[in-house]
């Protein structure tokens, strides 16, 4: 018969070997089970901190929309509009002309992102003012950024290196819209406050800056062209949206009436063209 000694399978010094192997293992397996909750939890914190930070993702911006956890976009009036300052169309080239493009991309984000928290506790909105030469206008619609109303493309009658694509986001697009290419455009700064929300370099250097009135109102720049300017709760992000205007390829043709896509002006420019103010009601 087996005797009980200090190296049988019974003795007390072989249990408490046994029992201190079990109860190491069980440590090592908490400490790794531990270890992964606090890195999910991280990962979850860091996500839900880039989504809700940088909402100007399309990733980020449908989530949220979908989530409801984003405010409706709104629109100011000229006194509870934000505080910023107002470039003319040489002053913002010559500030973002030494931009790399990863730059740009990184400054185009932020100008989205501050419009789509509507300026929240925001004191630096970058703003566009100046007269600008019309060269087309185009009906907006669904798919494009604003789903509704017109773009106004004008290139700068001071600095032809600079084209705006003035966006007039309404819950109607008018069925009448007619400016004449040749007119000069006049956007005023606090009757408008045109924010910039998107500037596209083009590989001729020429640079688009897509702007939007924060004021809404009613906007009227002649007889037949009368639009209610008021901001969509939701717009469409996406990169390839940008600029908003279609005419790329030819700046320099003469469209003058509403259409969905520019078409070419049938006649010349008056040789005088009187300007029209953006917010002129």
């Amino acid at each position: 018969m087996e005797t009980v000694s200090d190296q049988s399978a019974f003795s007390r010094q072989t249990r408490e070997q046994d029992e201190g192997r079990f109860v190491s293992g069980n440590i090592v397996l908490w400490v790794a089970v531990i270890a992964v909750l606090v890195g999910l939890n991280f990962a979850s914190w860091s996500f839900c901190m880039w989504v809700f930070g940088q909402p100007e993702h399309p990733m980020n911006y449908h989530l949220l929309t979908r989530l409801k956890k984003l405010d409706p976009i709104h629109g100011f009036t000229p006194v509870t509009a934000p505080r910023g300052k107002f470039f003319s169309a040489k002053d913002l080239y010559a500030q973002v002309y030494p931009f790399s493009p990863t730059e740009l991309h990184a400054y185009n984000g932020i100008l989205k992102r501050y419009y789509l928290k509507n300026y929240l506790e925001q004191d630096n909105v970058t703003f566009l003012s100046g007269e600008f030469t019309v060269l087309s206008v185009q009906r907006l619609r669904e798919g494009m950024v604003f789903p509704s109303g017109v773009v106004i493309r004008g290139r700068s009658t001071t600095f032809p290196d600079a084209l705006v694509d003035f966006a007039l986001p309404s819950p109607e697009t008018p069925e009448e819209f007619d400016i004449k290419v040749g007119q000069i455009l006049k956007i005023e700064e606090s009757t408008t406050c045109a924010a910039v929300l998107n500037i596209e370099r083009l590989p001729d250097s020429t640079m688009v800056f897509t702007v939007v009135p924060l004021v809404s109102r009613v906007f009227e720049f002649g007889e037949d062209a009368r639009i209610e300017v008021k901001p969509t709760e939701r717009i469409e992000i996406e990169p390839e949206l940008w600029p908003i205007s279609e005419d790329m390829e030819s700046l320099e043709e003469k469209p003058v009436e509403l259409s969905d896509v520019a078409q070419e002006a049938a006649g010349e420019a008056t040789d005088a063209p009187k300007p029209v103010e953006a917010g002129k009601e």
